[in-house]
């Protein structure tokens, strides 16, 4: 009975646009990456909707992993992981001071930049478990080397932080050369012993972000934070000697529309805004609801490709805000299902062949993936 009343007044609208979502896919990504270190514990990085997968999802997707950490960057992805799963949750972000006391303080552990707040939650008088970030060399946040003899003392003046962890993040792990990941381990294990001789006994050190899981063969690492290869992306240049090993990673999404329109175009006429594409031949036109807004460059415009079926065809004329139009042959149909995205990464319709034609990475192309797409988990 409330199935049938909630149907009748809310029913359920299937979409024209879909992001697809592998749920075995993920989770081979993430058992192939604790492969890679298997005496570190595998938090996923989940910020920014996670890597625009749809936070809610991935983190559903997660709850049974067994992974110690699931790790987000505010307190609203902290609401969600919270109310999605029961994994503790690091909180990679930092907030106003205000906002700690508004977090579940037996699921969450804070990475903490600085001595304010390390301060402010040693005066809150509560257990309180943190991450000690120190800056190796990225500069933009955490603890510098010449001021952590003012940071032990004030951790050492508030007996109710649980110093837990010591972290730190690669500025150039998806570089050939390992000379800068060389130089910040070894500021990272400096800092870390002057922490010892305090007193301090930090369980785990982390600083190997996606391309770090990789590239360091150190056990002084206990864990990691992999964000883009948990979704099956590498971040590393194709001449690395260590690309290849990537191949074992695979892409968690892919994207469908619908088409909506066709339209037969002749030699002289033109397509989309601003005379970009005009035809020397008959062709016809099919327009899908999927432009700039839901997540395309303009940029990419006449560059990429959709597929329908088995056959891919070129996108024309200049990319509109919630449209884009294709030139494709007799096949295709009125309400013929289109892939925008292929979880292919060789793939014409590939994220890396959308990034490249966007002039941009694939990290800034995922999260700006439209959060009102509907995410669905296959």
């Amino acid at each position: 009975m409330f199935w049938f009343l909630r149907s009748l007044f809310h029913p359920s609208v299937k979409p024209m646009n879909i992001v697809w979502l592998r749920k075995r896919i993920l989770l081979e990504n993430l058992e192939y990456l604790q492969s890679l270190q298997p005496q570190a514990g595998i938090f996923p990085v989940l910020k920014s909707n996670a890597y625009g997968h749809g936070l809610k999802q991935i983190v559903r997707m997660l709850r049974n992993s067994g992974v110690p950490y699931l790790a987000v960057d505010s307190f609203p992805e902290y609401a969600v992981a919270k109310k999605y799963s029961d994994i503790p949750i690091l909180m990679i972000g930092e907030t106003l001071l205000e906002n700690y006391k508004k977090f579940d303080l037996k699921r969450t552990t804070f990475c903490v930049y600085n001595l304010g707040t390390i301060r402010y939650l040693g005066r809150l008088g509560k257990a309180i478990k943190i991450h000690l970030f120190l800056n190796t060399g990225m500069n933009r946040e955490g603890v510098q080397e010449d001021e952590l003899s003012n940071i032990i003392n004030e951790l050492q003046s508030h007996p109710t932080l649980v110093l837990e962890w010591v972290m730190s993040h690669f500025f150039d792990a998806d570089n050939i050369s390992d000379m800068n990941l060389t130089e910040q381990i070894a500021r990272f294990k400096r800092m870390y012993y002057k922490l010892l001789d305090a007193g301090f006994a930090p369980e785990r050190r982390h600083i190997g972000n996606s391309a770090g899981m990789f590239k360091i063969s150190d056990d002084f690492f206990n864990a990691y934070r992999p964000g883009i290869a948990l979704y099956g992306y590498n971040p590393l240049r194709s001449d690395d000697p260590l690309y290849k090993k990537w191949n074992n990673l695979l892409p968690v999404l892919s994207i469908t529309s619908r088409v909506i329109s066709l339209q037969t175009v002749w030699p002289g006429e033109w397509v989309s805004y601003q005379y970009e594409y005009k035809p020397y031949d008959k062709e016809t036109i099919a327009t899908v609801p999927f432009g700039y807004a839901e997540w395309l460059s303009r940029t990419a415009s006449g560059k990429i490709f959709i597929k329908h079926r088995k056959t891919f065809f070129r996108q024309v004329g200049t990319i509109c805000m919630n449209l884009s139009t294709y030139v494709v042959d007799s096949a295709v149909h009125i309400g013929d299902e289109v892939e925008i995205l292929s979880d292919n990464p060789r793939a014409k319709n590939s994220l890396y062949n959308l990034a490249q034609q966007s002039w941009t990475i694939v990290y800034e192309s995922l999260v700006k993936l439209d959060r009102g797409i509907r995410r669905e988990i296959i």
